[in-house]
């Protein structure tokens, strides 16, 4: 699957990219090839790629490089999509193993005598750049975990635990926990059915996650008080901790979380201030909206699809499961992404999308702040021009939010000890 962000809340993927008024930057040129993609139309996604890198000198990263090779591999240009997966493995050192291998996207590849070799090479990428990967067998399933900095592991010494983002891989917090690990113990791993660990047929709910997470910290030996750190969906799983265990809880972090605050009718309130009619929302989110999750359900991988279904029903669920017990006072920060990106966020074309964003954006500010304002060391942080994966486009906000927490976290337990 390409590796952008589906967003549930906003639907329905419909596009207007044509009739532009003036040339197009390279990150305008970007957007025109996902949104496309989105659209399904993946031969024009493809060639609206390459146009970018032409207009770039040739310069991608490697998550273009690889969008790029999902929609030439899902035109049938098989050709193509090589080239750009070959790329990506042997000069770019991609090292998502999980991520190509089971990405449907690609499937057409399969059958391709060069198929092997780019897993190969990509393989061996991970294996070097996480020499440290191990598997702890929880439930009779083995579950990959990376650990660093162990020389740090000491008690009363915050261990820095990081929950990906929707079918997300520890990858996306290289840079974050490098730096990190220079001071504190940190631990990773990908849930069930993601990169490496098996399948355990059981759904990804708050519960079987947070029990098995705890499970694996203490098998590594890695003992409380946790500092949790998390992506996206993943803030879901980091608040259903502190609510299960808040003992054990040193402080939070939410990089631009799901919004386990939206209570019932919160989601139609962008669509209501933008200017919708309850008939046009109801028509929105109806038959035709489940329908569409239905048929994306058999475009998807398993691992993407179980934790949609979860997702789905903590929203119906109003997050009952995450926040039975209000937030523990201990360091809490939000980190709001600011940046638009229209190519991973398309909506029904009678409204503004991005005013709508916004709208949606502010809305959720509100509650965030509110939600840590009654806390001693509670924090906000907005950036600005980031994309939802700040830990990426804003590595060292996220790195400062973090050494902010753990200073706090000290401050914190010298208190303790001296009211005692």
């Amino acid at each position: 699957m390409k590796t952008t962000l589906l967003f549930f809340g906003f639907a329905i993927l419909t596009v207007s990219i044509f009739g532009q008024a003036k040339p197009q930057g390279y990150p305008e040129l970007i957007r025109t090839a996902d949104s496309l993609y989105n659209a399904k139309d993946f031969s024009n996604s493809a060639f609206a790629f390459s146009n970018a890198f032409k207009a770039n000198g040739w310069n991608a990263t490697s998550k273009e490089h690889y969008n790029a090779a999902c929609s030439w591999a899902l035109a049938n240009f098989p050709d193509s999509a090589i080239y750009h997966l070959l790329y990506v493995a042997s000069k770019m050192n991609y090292k998502d193993y999980g991520q190509i291998k089971g990405d449907p996207d690609l499937k057409s590849l399969h059958s391709d005598k060069r198929w092997q070799s780019i897993l190969d090479l990509v393989k061996a990428n991970k294996e070097k750049a996480y020499s440290a990967i191990d598997f702890v067998i929880v439930n009779s399933h083995k579950v990959e975990v990376l650990t660093s900095g162990m020389q740090n592991n000491m008690a009363d010494k915050p261990v820095v635990v990081f929950e990906n983002g929707m079918a997300g891989s520890f990858g996306s917090w290289d840079i974050v926990a490098e730096e990190i690990s220079k001071t504190n113990a940190v631990f990773r791993y990908n849930r069930p059915r993601i990169g490496e660990s098996e399948n355990d047929s059981l759904p990804p709910t708050t519960d079987h996650i947070t029990n098995n997470l705890r499970k694996m910290l203490l098998q590594k030996g890695l003992k409380p008080p946790y500092l949790l750190v998390s992506h996206s969906f993943g803030g879901a799983y980091i608040r259903s901790f502190a609510s299960r265990y808040p003992q054990e809880v040193a402080g939070l972090v939410f990089v631009d979380p799901v919004d386990f605050t939206q209570k019932k009718g919160d989601g139609d309130l962008p669509y209501l201030e933008i200017g919708l009619t309850q008939h046009q929302i109801d028509s929105i989110f109806g038959k035709a909206y489940d329908n569409f999750i239905e048929n994306l359900y058999q475009e998807m991988p398993a691992f993407y699809v179980e934790e949609v279904k979860v997702s789905r029903a903590l929203y119906k669920s109003e997050f009952k499961e995450c926040d039975s017990i209000p937030l523990p006072d201990v360091p809490v920060h939000f980190i709001h992404a600011g940046g638009y990106s229209s190519g991973s966020n398309e909506g029904p074309g009678i409204y503004d999308r991005e005013k709508m964003w916004r709208i949606d954006n502010n809305l959720k500010m509100k509650r965030w702040i509110a939600l840590v304002n009654p806390l001693k060391y509670g924090r906000y942080f907005y950036s600005a021009h980031s994309g939802h994966y700040i830990q990426q486009d804003d590595p060292e906000l996220v790195i400062s939010s973090i050494k902010l927490a753990l200073k706090d976290c000290d401050k914190i337990m010298k208190e303790k000890e001296t009211s005692h």
